[in-house]
């Protein structure tokens, strides 16, 4: 057989299958090389998924003196008294343990009937404000629609980082700018915000540049209760170590979070091991995380973790209509994307998924590959 004709007839499509599966394979969940985006789509292709963060606990709010990387000085639990200390306590908002205003899923965390009952129709709550093509409400014209007798708590991304993976990765000069303009769509008025974020010094120079492009200096306080697990039932490592030949936490995290009707055989089997039901747990993460603490931070009030936990934040206040799904769509949360959680004088909570910058969601480099890939079997 003529050789050329061989490899152009059938090694070359074989080669680049090959060549797919091993991208997929060996790229990390915090992978660093931004590529292009696909020609069709003005989105640009950034940095995906950081999960180092990862630390899941049953009981985000106590920490768990067996855990490494939780430093007990450094990284106190949710203890409502000293989350800011010498914060003037605001006057109760919502009481998270009435079943009348906010039903404790927590009952039932694995009951896949349960859905959420917050509300999502920013109308339903006296909010103008009109989502993008994509459902992301942005967060400057969110922070503007929320009256001043209203709370607000935006948990977000990071702004885009360096390409260490590590807890000492720093922004990016981009990153740092990314921070900073969504800290001027914030500006406005004399009031000053509540910070927290993660041990990670990429999370908490978020929070710095988005109070310096508001205009203030930040306080930010370091929880763990915000860290990158808390939908996970096993350590993030053990969910990597399973999935690193499976297509990646960002497949196998989107698959679950999005229902897909299609997992693979292993998804389907180890999703109920690691992982909780997205609704009655994301109601959990309202309640007990934001809801039980919002009586000592402020008016307006910024987290920022990481991706492992906003991706599904994202598709949990969205009830699955935005589409992050990186199994299909190759889409992952993008940096500074996250929720808005607005709670108004009747205690109606309010959910909202917002963006920081352009687009809400950013494009992996393993669905790019697989899209150059595709194309070079049509073109030869």
């Amino acid at each position: 057989m003529n050789m050329k004709k061989f490899i152009a007839g059938k090694a070359f499509p074989m080669i680049c299958a090959a060549f797919i599966t091993v991208i997929i394979a060996g790229c990390g969940d915090d992978s660093s090389n931004s590529t292009k985006a696909p020609v069709d789509d003005p989105t640009p292709v950034v940095n995906p998924s950081d999960t180092a963060s990862a630390n899941p606990s049953t009981n985000p709010t106590t920490t768990d003196p067996s855990n490494p990387t939780t430093d007990p000085v450094t990284n106190p639990p949710a203890d409502t008294t000293t989350q800011n200390p010498g914060q003037t306590q605001d006057p109760v908002v919502t009481d998270p343990s009435d079943p009348t205003v906010n039903p404790d899923p927590s009952t039932n965390p694995t009951d896949p009937t349960v859905t959420s009952s917050f509300n999502r129709d920013p109308a339903a709550a006296g909010l103008v404000v009109t989502p993008d093509s994509t459902g992301f409400y942005d967060v400057g014209d969110v922070y503007k629609a929320v009256p001043a007798t209203s709370k607000l708590v935006f948990v977000m991304r990071h702004a885009e980082r360096q390409t260490s993976e590590g807890q000492e990765s720093l922004l990016t000069e981009k990153g740092v700018q990314q921070a900073i303009s969504v800290g001027a769509k914030l500006a406005g008025g004399d009031e000053s915000f509540y910070y927290s974020s993660t041990d990670f010094i990429r999370t908490r120079e978020t929070c710095n540049n988005i109070a310096k492009g508001r205009g203030e200096t930040a306080e930010v306080v370091t929880w763990e209760g915000i860290n990158g697990g808390y939908f996970l039932k096993v350590p993030s490592d053990t969910m990597d170590a399973f999935v690193r030949n499976r297509g990646g936490s960002w497949k196998f995290i989107s698959s679950w979070a999005y229902d897909d009707p299609n997992p693979s055989r292993f998804t389907k089997d180890k999703i109920p091991e690691y992982l909780y039901e997205l609704m009655p747990r994301g109601d959990q993460f309202v309640n007990e995380v934001v809801l039980a603490n919002l009586p000592n931070w402020k008016r307006v009030n910024v987290l920022v973790s990481h991706d492992l936990l906003i991706e599904p934040l994202i598709a949990y206040a969205s009830n699955r209509t935005v589409d992050l799904k990186f199994y299909e769509s190759g889409k992952w949360a993008n940096y500074l994307s996250g929720i808005a959680i607005v709670v108004d004088e009747a205690n109606l909570v309010t959910l909202l998924p917002v963006r920081g910058i352009e687009y809400g969601y950013m494009y992996t480099e393993q669905r790019q590959a697989q899209l150059d890939s595709l194309a070079a079997l049509q073109n030869p």
